[in-house]
């Protein structure tokens, strides 16, 4: 599996997580210039901007620290231009990281909300 295909696949899996926490989907690798998100989720009260990793078993640590704090600032000024973009009143904000390891039988999800924070 290519790396692209493999982060597609711990995407899907991130959502369909998602859909069974009764979140609803919005985007999938959202882009505003050079910036991407790659989970919009929401509630009604609530917008979640996702990072997914997908890494082998073992390099479950190497996920984490992958979201050194450039990326969350890449994150956090992507999430920032699709609020001003949306028009349906004002809603919560939360960056989570989901993590998919994966191995040759099997996988498991680690979903961290709140992992980081914006000031306003």
């Amino acid at each position: 599996m290519t790396t692209t295909a493999r982060g597609r696949w711990g995407e899907t899996l991130a959502a369909a997580h998602f859909k069974t926490l009764g979140y609803t989907l919005v985007a999938r690798n959202w882009r505003h210039q050079k910036f991407e998100i790659d989970l919009i989720v929401c509630t009604d009260d609530q917008w979640v901007f996702v990072e997914v990793k997908t890494r082998k078993k073992g390099y479950f640590e190497c996920a984490l620290e992958a979201v050194d704090l450039g990326k969350q600032e890449r994150i956090i000024k992507a999430a920032h231009q699709y609020i001003l973009r949306q028009s349906n009143g004002t809603k919560a904000v939360r960056f989570d990281i989901l993590c998919v390891e994966y191995g040759h039988t099997d996988w498991r999800i680690q979903h961290i909300p709140d992992a980081f924070i914006s000031l306003p």
